[in-house]
C-alpha cells in the first residue's frame, strides 16, 4: 500500500480518490526537497498518527496542511538534495547488487534440483504422477466454496497459505465440518504434498502430520505417496526442480486466473529412483536447501539494511545533522 509514500508525477492526467495532489510555491521550496521531506520517517509518523481508520489509512486536505515540515532557505535545500541524492544512487547501486546475489541465490537449488533430477531421467523409470502416488490418492480438487470462516472449525489450506516449506495449524483458516463432507478424496492425512493449481501454479509445500483430518479448497491438490516407494521430501524436491515447473508451466493456462487442469496434472513425468536412491539425494538436496536458505537470509538482510540506511539519512538530512 502506498500510503503516506509521496511520488513527482511526471505525465498529465487524472488522479484517484486516494491521492492528494500538491502544488507547492516552488520560488520557496525545491521539488525535489518536498519529496525528501515527505519521504522522511518524521513525516510520516507525523501522517501515520493523523491517519483515521485500521484497515484503510485516510488521511484528507486539512490534515496533510497540519503537518510540520522544516523549511530552510532554498540554497540549503539544494545543498541536502545534492547530498542525498549522491548517499541514495550510491545505495541504489548497493541494493541493485545485492538483488543480483539475492536472485542467483534463489536460482542455486532450482538450477542445481534441475540438474539432479534431468540426470535422474535418463537413468531411472519416469512414470505418470498419477501412477506414481498413493492407490487411495485421486488427485482431485479441494473445496470448491469453503463459505465463511468458522472459529474452531475444519481446519483448510488455501493457495496463500503456500509461503512455507511445512503448513502446520498455525495461521489456517477453519470452517464448518459439514462443507467437507463431499471432498473425501482431499481429506489430509499428514505427509502430502500441496501443490497450488490455481493462480501461482506449481506452489508446493508439505502438510505437516498435525493437519490430518483438515482439508483444502478448490486451488490445491493433496499428493500422497506410499512411504515405502517414494519420499514425500524426495517428491518435494522434484517438484522444486525446473524438472518439474516446466512441466506446470506448459500445461498452465488463463489470462486472468492462471490454473492447470487435473487431466494434465495426472499426466506429468514423475522420476521414480529406487527407495534408496531417493534417500540419498535429499540428503544432497538437504545440504543445498540449507546453503540457499542462508545465502537468501543474509541478502534480505542486507536489503533490510540498506532500506533502514536510507531511512536513516533522511532522518539526519531534517534534523541538521547531514554534512
Amino acid at each position: 500500500m502506498s500510503f503516506g509514500r509521496p511520488y513527482i508525477l511526471r505525465i498529465s492526467g487524472c488522479i484517484h480518490d486516494g491521492w492528494l495532489v500538491l502544488k507547492p510555491d516552488y520560488s520557496r521550496l525545491d521539488q525535489a526537497f518536498l519529496y525528501y521531506v515527505l519521504s522522511s520517517p518524521n513525516t510520516f509518523r507525523q501522517f501515520d498518527s493523523l491517519a483515521a481508520g485500521s484497515t484503510v489509512r485516510n488521511l484528507n486536505i486539512d490534515l496533510v496542511s497540519g503537518v510540520m515540515i522544516p523549511l530552510p532557505p532554498l540554497d540549503e535545500q539544494k545543498r541536502i538534495v545534492a547530498v542525498l541524492d549522491q548517499a541514495f544512487a550510491a545505495l541504489d547501486r548497493a541494493r541493485a547488487h545485492v538483488e543480483a546475489n539475492l536472485a542467483d541465490a534463489e536460482g542455486l537449488l532450482e538450477n542445481a534440483l534441475d540438474e539432479v533430477f534431468r540426470d535422474l531421467a535418463s537413468s531411472s523409470p519416469v512414470v505418470r504422477l498419477e501412477d506414481a502416488v498413493h492407490p487411495e490418492c485421486k488427485l482431485s480438487y479441494g473445496i470448491v466454496q469453503p463459505g465463511d470462516l468458522v472459529q474452531g472449525g475444519l481446519p483448510i489450506v488455501r493457495p496463500v497459505d503456500l509461503k512455507q516449506r511445512v503448513i502446520t495449524l498455525a495461521g489456517l483458516k477453519s470452517i464448518a465440518p459439514e462443507l467437507a463432507d463431499g471432498y473425501a478424496r482431499t481429506k489430509l492425512f499428514g505427509g502430502e504434498l500441496l501443490l497450488c493449481v490455481r493462480g501461482s501454479t506449481g506452489e508446493i509445500s508439505i502438510a505437516a502430520p498435525e493437519l490430518a483430518g483438515g482439508n483444502v479448497t478448490r486451488g490445491i491438490v493433496p499428493i500422497r505417496f506410499e512411504m515405502d516407494k517414494v519420499l514425500p521430501e524426495f517428491a518435494y524436491f522434484q517438484f522444486l526442480s525446473r524438472y518439474a515447473r516446466d512441466q506446470i508451466a506448459a500445461k498452465t493456462y488463463g489470462a486472468a486466473l492462471m490454473q492447470i487442469n487435473i487431466k494434465d496434472l495426472r499426466q506429468l513425468n514423475f522420476v521414480l529412483p529406487h527407495i534408496s536412491l531417493q534417500s540419498d539425494i535429499v540428503v544432497r538436496a538437504e545440504e543445498l536447501y540449507e546453503r540457499a536458505k542462508k545465502l537468501k537470509a543474509a541478502y534480505v538482510q542486507k536489503l533490510a539494511d540498506l532500506a533502514n540506511l536510507r531511512q536513516s539519512l533522511l532522518q539526519k538530512a531534517f534534523s541538521g545533522e547531514l554534512t
